[in-house]
């Protein structure tokens, strides 16, 4: 739990979230209220541009070196044997019912941090219909988030969630 804390309280000092114009495009995002927003995220390790790898900003300028080294510590420590080179921080960012297609392995890690109520990830079957909601706040998971179905409940309050990829 105090990883989490220290991570949350990183989080929590970021003041003007960074937001990705490129991916406004992007017809399912929407913010917490159901209106469309541009996407608040911060991205960690690499990026690829077509067949080119780069560092990511936050990464390359070491914009937040203390939350980046907290989130890989936490990773490293509990999950050693996850692929990984990429961690998203989303920050109210909403989706409807989608796959990541674009990680190069199946299992991702995923959880929440924040003063937030609501907002668990709901797993659907291949009509799209619903499974399981679980509650990721200080509760990670790891699921096929390549080749299932998901979504995210509504929520009240600022809530942050932390995926990996491999892309």
């Amino acid at each position: 739990m105090d990883e989490f804390k220290i991570i949350e309280a990183e989080l929590m000092k970021i003041t003007n979230f960074p937001t990705v114009g490129n991916r406004i495009r992007l017809s399912k995002l929407l913010n917490s209220n159901g209106n469309p927003a541009r996407l608040k995220c911060v991205h960690f390790g690499v990026k690829r541009m077509g067949s080119v790898y780069s560092e990511t900003k936050a990464t390359r300028l070491n914009l937040y070196p203390i939350l980046e080294k907290a989130l890989n510590s936490y990773i490293n420590t509990h999950y050693p044997d996850l692929e990984y080179n990429q961690i998203l921080v989303n920050k109210n960012n909403w989706f409807d019912i989608h796959k990541d297609k674009n990680n190069k392995v199946d299992n991702a890690l995923l959880f929440c941090v924040g003063d937030f109520e609501g907002g668990r990830i709901v797993l659907h079957n291949e009509d799209k219909a619903k499974i399981v909601a679980i509650d990721l706040k200080y509760n990670p998971i790891l699921f096929a988030n390549k080749t299932t179905y998901h979504s995210v409940e509504p929520w009240t309050g600022n809530r942050y969630s932390v995926i990996t990829y491999l892309i």
